[in-house]
């Protein structure tokens, strides 16, 4: 264009946007953004948050889908943990628990009589009551019964202090490689394998929502892309309605 990036003018980008696209063959969708980002980053440099009457284009982020766990890479990643681990990973997962809310949880939240599990202060600062099976809790019963405490639900070995990220990452990096399952997975996926679970066996989402602790229900539709929900349902309920004759 002749000009330093602080001299264009809204014409001077929007000429050369077009010029962008009437090139054969079209270019990628990430040269775009490259020229986009190069220049806000060369602006910030200058000092320049955004240059008067100049409008740059919004760049739409890439959204990837969650990673999901099978049911099968669950069981056998918890029927590898030993009674710690087991306790930990079962409670993340069978309450879709982020991993500073495991980090946080104490044995007051926890209601064995009614199957609850109070979440203080989660992300946003928002509580929430989630259900927790009876099989978690028997997990937790000998957890504790194990590793005695008054307060915190998971604490470190030896310390009074809570687990933080860290150690809760080091503890699943260790039950993966012992089950044979990637490395890479994360807490998070067990939290996303929940979600995905819940939904694969009829959950409706606005459950799913109020479990996780979603502010929006968007975020939750992210799910139903990776749930393999049944897509004949409709079919087996007009042979339901109709009978013998829909199969005719």
């Amino acid at each position: 264009m002749g000009k330093l990036p602080e001299e264009f003018t809204q014409a001077d980008l929007d000429d050369y946007l077009q010029s962008m696209l009437r090139r054969k063959p079209l270019p990628a969708e990430a040269q775009f953004k490259h020229f986009i980002y190069g220049l806000k980053c060369y602006l910030n440099t200058l000092g320049y948050k955004e240059l008067p009457g100049l409008v740059l284009p919004a760049i739409r982020r890439d959204k990837k889908l969650p990673r999901v766990m099978s049911m099968e890479d669950v069981r056998t990643l918890l029927h590898s943990c030993e009674l710690y681990s087991k306790a930990l990973f079962s409670t993340i997962y069978d309450c879709g628990l982020r991993a500073f809310e495991a980090c946080n949880l104490k044995w007051t939240d926890i209601d064995i009589h009614r199957r609850m599990v109070h979440i203080k202060r989660g992300k946003g600062g928002k509580d929430r009551v989630v259900p927790v099976s009876g099989k978690t809790l028997v997990v937790l019963k000998a957890y504790r019964q194990s590793y005695p405490s008054m307060n915190l639900v998971f604490k470190r070995f030896g310390a009074d202090g809570p687990v933080d990220n860290h150690f809760i990452r080091s503890r699943l990096r260790e039950a993966l490689t012992r089950a044979g399952l990637d490395t890479q997975l994360t807490t998070h996926t067990l939290r996303h394998s929940f979600a995905t679970h819940l939904l694969e066996y009829g959950e409706d989402i606005q459950t799913v929502k109020e479990r996780l602790g979603h502010r929006s229900i968007q975020t939750t539709m992210t799910y139903l892309h990776v749930a393999r929900i049944e897509k004949h349902n409709c079919v087996l309920l007009i042979d339901t309605l109709f009978g013998d004759a829909a199969k005719a």
